[in-house]
């Protein structure tokens, strides 16, 4: 009873303490009633399995709930960088790790403007919950959009489309998140204007390629201001777009990190009539 009372707390060293005692205890009452050596030997090993026996449960258990714990931790962080339907697809591969593979995809950096000036007139807490509010909505949109969240730089946002699972249009899917981004951020621009809060601004810059895709598109993002624009694409993902979205010139630019400047292009509000309405809200402010 010892023994067993001991294996509910499912931790093997109480099992086999407690098996220690009941030996103890058996040793004790063979002396005190003169038992025969050979029940006595008996009795021990008797005690003995009766340990093991409820050890081996133990050791299940704890097996069992350290493998349940662990699958939970890895759903939540495929559910924290992925889209449910990418997070699902990953899922029925069983490889959910495969992410490092070297592929071809599409980059999107996203920045909020002034946001320096900005937190300084808010309090800690006040800025946390507006990053917490406007982070919510923009990878809200990204998922949407099948891309991956790749990490949270400040106020800053990083993702890319066409990674782990393969996506053929992932340079369309990218600018057609920027868009709905921009939309998104304008309703959410209402919201705080009802509550006399100022707007915010984002600027996105986009870029496709198999190499260093992440420093162009954050150059990108950062002509956005210079050139008054919400988004800027890069010449790779217009070409890879095609007559997907229509793009109007924006210039060239010597970004660091290339010899020769880039052609830079603005994708051109579709006829999605709630993008259309404000897709350039940001930028009237």
């Amino acid at each position: 009873m010892l023994i067993f009372l001991a294996s509910l707390a499912l931790e093997n060293r109480q099992v086999y303490f407690a098996g220690t005692v009941a030996v103890g205890c058996v040793v004790l009452l063979a002396r005190e009633g003169g038992l025969d050596i050979t029940l006595l030997l008996l009795s021990v090993l008797a005690t003995g399995l009766m340990t093991l026996l409820c050890a081996e449960p133990s050791t299940r258990a704890i097996r069992l709930v350290r493998s349940v714990a662990g699958e939970h931790l890895r759903r939540e962080r495929l559910g924290r960088y992925f889209s449910p339907q990418v997070a699902a697809h990953l899922e029925e591969r069983g490889d959910a790790d495969a992410a490092g593979e070297s592929r071809e995809v599409t980059i999107l950096f996203s920045d909020l403007r002034d946001f320096t000036a900005l937190s300084e007139q808010l309090s800690g807490a006040q800025v946390v919950t507006m990053l917490n509010v406007y982070h919510g909505r923009m990878v809200e949109t990204i998922f949407a959009h099948g891309g991956t969240l790749d990490k949270y730089l400040g106020d800053g946002i990083m993702a890319y489309f066409g990674a782990p699972v393969p996506q053929p249009d992932h340079a369309e899917r990218a600018v057609r998140c920027a868009l709905t981004m921009q939309a998104a951020l304008a309703t959410l621009n209402g919201e705080r204007a009802r509550r006399g809060e100022p707007p915010l601004r984002m600027g996105i810059g986009i870029h496709s390629g198999t190499v260093v895709v992440g420093d162009v598109a954050a150059r990108f993002e950062e002509l956005t201001k210079l050139h008054e624009a919400a988004i800027l694409v890069s010449e790779e993902t217009r070409r890879r777009v095609g007559d997907a979205v229509a793009f109007s010139a924006a210039g060239s630019a010597l970004v660091r990190g290339k010899s020769e400047p880039l052609t830079m292009y603005i994708p051109l509000v579709p006829d999605d009539p709630e993008v259309r309405s404000v897709a350039r809200a940001p930028w009237t402010s």
